[in-house]
């Protein structure tokens, strides 16, 4: 089910805003803009103003901006996807390409910095910064390659959903498409066999899949061994365009794939599970127990959110918010009237009937019934919006084993829609006491303001489409959460409470993903800290920290540190400009160049505050 975006036609129309994986179009060549904007006018030549001089340093930030999305369009689907060119592979797992990638970075990297940065404009500058960060980051892509596995729930599963959605908006009307269709299995089937051939020779490096996390990587790959006919086939309608004969040829030749190359695909990276792998596993999890693992989470954390932060001062902070938060959740049961303790206090909620869904279709309804509280306040605090729809939708069934909750997929060419894909899984054992926070989260006025805006927006260099920042990307779409008690719309105190759970949960991570990942936290005491300080369920609990200790390292920090900065600069903005602070203006400036590394964020708001203390 999806919902139509409000109609707010009568505000100011088009924000900017923060995307993950992408972030903007077209910004065309300087000169030849000034000179063709002049040649539009009707003045003669001698009334023709002189353009602006564009200085060396902001033509060469335009030009590494030029080449790293030349050099993304050329090594990714994704990339070509979102702009709109064809697509003849998939992206490559293999050494060689992340050795290109850390060449190619390094190159770049030294390019930039031989520039003086604080000579350039606004725009230039911004680039700049949010290149070196990429480039940086992609300068250890040689050394991160044996750290990542390939296999897992979250890495693994996000690289197949997102083939699966490029096969699923290939055209399918000529003799071409249907050679080309057939191309991308081959491409396919060979990066499955990539992955495979990866987690082997990290086994052979002994790097293996902790045993805690190997049940999660047999169902997402089970899972996808059992759906692949299906998902890979195209439906009959697809082929109407082209001739019974033609089209029996061509799903003959996709079947023989799906046989020969595929399955067997799958079927080999299931076998690298056997008993010798998993005798030879580790019940330990967390990245510091690989060689250079500790480097690696840290160079991580500086990548995720641009922060220069020890794991120290993260758990510190973690711990900190925490006893905060749990203040403010007793203050409520205390005002609900209720006796007991926590726990108990938590054990009544979860059977509560009011917070458990029925079905599917009714989770949906309470999405959208908690947007539609949103979409009213939304003019007091937003100047821009975008234009893509936005709605909600049931997870692919063989990722739900292995995701807690689900993913925001932004708009793309080939389905419009801004959509949140939930976990329709177990729900007599997740209660929805939370879902208020988590849809504005995830929608609006979370991701789908901040990544929407950001694709819709054609002020800036198209390669920003494609940096991802996730400190920027999960802090706003957290602080938009917490508008919502702003505005009063957690005004139940159930709902309020929920809000505050959803808080008390990832401000946990803070703790637990550092614990796990550098300072030795097993499992189960990472279990027993988050039980202790969160409401989810053991179901939950397990596959999240599954998630940070041997998936996607890091990134769980994004959440509660992208908030806090965001906050910290509203509270700055609010005390520097006092009256003149608005906060339409505030939301415009903090999300409308789109997504950037926090401490880039911090500086590009000072700006702000500075042009508006006059």
């Amino acid at each position: 089910m999806s919902t139509m975006a409000p109609n707010f036609e009568n505000l100011i129309a088009g924000e900017f805003a923060m995307i993950p994986r992408f972030c903007k179009l077209a910004l065309g060549a300087v000169l030849i803009g000034v000179f063709l904007a002049a040649c539009q006018r009707n003045d003669p030549p001698a009334a023709i103003a002189p353009a602006p001089a564009v200085s060396d340093g902001a033509v060469s930030v335009n030009t590494l901006a030029d080449e790293l999305l030349a050099h993304l369009r050329e090594t990714s689907a994704f990339v070509r996807l979102q702009s709109g060119l064809p697509i003849g592979t998939f992206d490559r797992i293999a050494l060689e390409q992340a050795q290109q990638e850390a060449k190619f970075s390094k190159q770049m990297l030294a390019r930039v910095d031989a520039i003086a940065l604080d000579t350039l404009p606004q725009e230039q500058w911004l680039l700049a910064k949010m290149l070196r960060h990429r480039f940086a980051a992609g300068a250890h892509a040689e050394e991160s390659y044996w750290l990542e596995f390939g296999v897992t729930p979250y890495a693994g599963g996000f690289r197949v959903n997102e083939a699966h959605a490029i096969l699923a908006g290939q055209s399918l009307q000529t003799a071409a498409d249907l050679d080309g269709y057939l191309r991308l299995l081959d491409s396919y089937a060979l990066m499955i066999e990539q992955v495979a051939a990866k987690t082997r020779a990290q086994a052979e490096r002994n790097i293996r899949v902790p045993k805690p996390a190997i049940a999660g990587v047999l169902a997402t790959f089970r899972g996808l061994n059992a759906s692949a006919a299906d998902v890979l086939t195209p439906a009959r309608e697809r082929l109407a365009e082209v001739s019974a004969e033609q089209a029996a040829v061509f799903e003959a030749a996709v079947q023989q794939r799906i046989t020969t190359r595929i399955l067997p695909g799958y079927e080999a990276v299931i076998a690298l599970f056997d008993d010798a792998y998993v005798r030879s596993s580790t019940e330990q999890v967390g990245i510091s127990q690989q060689p250079g693992g500790k480097e690696h989470y840290l160079r991580l954390i500086a990548d995720y959110t641009g922060l220069e932060l020890t794991p120290q001062q993260i758990q510190e902070i973690g711990q900190q918010r925490g006893a905060e938060l749990e203040q403010r959740m007793q203050a409520i049961r205390d005002r609900l009237g209720f006796k007991g303790s926590r726990q108990a206090f938590h054990e009544s909620l979860r059977s509560n009937a009011r917070f458990r869904a029925k079905s599917p279709q009714d989770v949906e309804h309470r999405y959208l019934e908690y947007l539609a509280r949103m979409e009213s306040r939304i003019p007091e605090y937003f100047s821009r919006l975008p234009q893509a729809r936005y709605g909600v939708a049931r997870l692919a069934l063989a990722l739900e084993n292995g995701m807690t909750y689900g993913y925001y997929q932004p708009p793309t060419p080939v389905d419009p829609v801004g959509r949140y894909y939930y976990n329709g899984s177990d729900l007599e054992k997740r209660s929805l006491i939370t879902a208020q926070h988590l849809i504005y989260h995830e929608l609006v006025p979370g991701h789908h303001f901040h990544l929407a805006l950001q694709l819709e927006n054609s002020n800036a260099h198209p390669v920003r489409k494609f940096l991802t920042y996730d400190a920027f990307n999960e802090g706003w779409a957290e602080y938009a959460a917490s508008l919502g008690e702003e505005m009063n719309l957690y005004a139940d105190q159930y709902d309020l409470y929920g809000h505050l759970l959803m808080q008390a949960f990832l401000t946990s991570r803070l703790v637990v993903d550092t614990g796990m990942n550098y300072f030795g936290m097993s499992l189960e005491e990472a279990r027993a800290y988050m039980n202790e300080r969160s409401f989810e369920s053991d179901v939950q609990l397990a596959s999240e920290t599954i998630r940070y200790s041997t998936d996607i390292y890091a990134q769980a920090l994004s959440y509660r540190l992208g908030y806090e900065k965001f906050w910290e600069l509203r509270h700055r903005a609010e005390k520097a400009l006092g009256p003149r602070f608005d906060v339409r203006q505030f939301h415009a400036a903090a999300i409308g160049e789109g997504a950037m590394p926090l401490d880039v964020l911090e500086e590009h708001l000072d700006r702000f505050i500075a042009q508006h203390s006059h």
